[in-house]
């Protein structure tokens, strides 16, 4: 079977990145409302926590990391962007990186279960996109220069 020039396998390490990243991003999403529910409903807590101004930072960063793994993962895989697979994948690796390191920078030694699962999660989301990106770069056809 072949396939059109940018078409995507669709595959078990396809599969497994859009598992990871919806998983991550439903979490972050769901961390999102939680805090929101918080600063609407608890205000002593709230207070505890820094403030309703510092914890709606926090739900709006929440809900954009969540958006942002979901955005990138349906582009990525999208026929219409296929151009720029390489770009996108490299934008979600970079998003997941950096989502482990604001974890660990602001979670300030209270770790939990539910943050360190997901931590392991996104190392391995961001494992697999390595791998699909040196699969792609490997079965690449190569370039013909003209004249050479």
């Amino acid at each position: 079977m072949t396939y059109p020039r940018h078409a995507t396998r669709f595959g078990a390490l396809q599969v497994a990145i859009c598992v990871l990243a919806a998983a991550t991003a439903a979490l972050h999403i769901y961390l999102g409302a939680i805090t929101h529910i918080m600063v609407a409903t608890q205000p002593e807590a709230t207070a505890a926590a820094g403030g309703a101004a510092a914890l709606g930072f926090f739900a709006a960063l929440f809900y954009l990391d969540g958006l942002g793994y979901i955005v990138l993962t349906a582009a990525l895989y999208h026929p219409a962007f296929a151009r720029f697979r390489r770009l996108i994948r490299w934008a979600l690796i970079a998003l997941t990186a950096a989502t482990i390191v604001a974890y660990f920078a602001l979670i300030q030694g209270q770790y939990d279960a539910m943050g360190i699962a997901d931590k392991i999660v996104e190392v391995v989301l961001i494992i697999l996109l390595v791998m699909e990106d040196r699969r792609d770069r490997r079965d690449r056809p190569p370039v013909e220069v003209p004249g050479i």
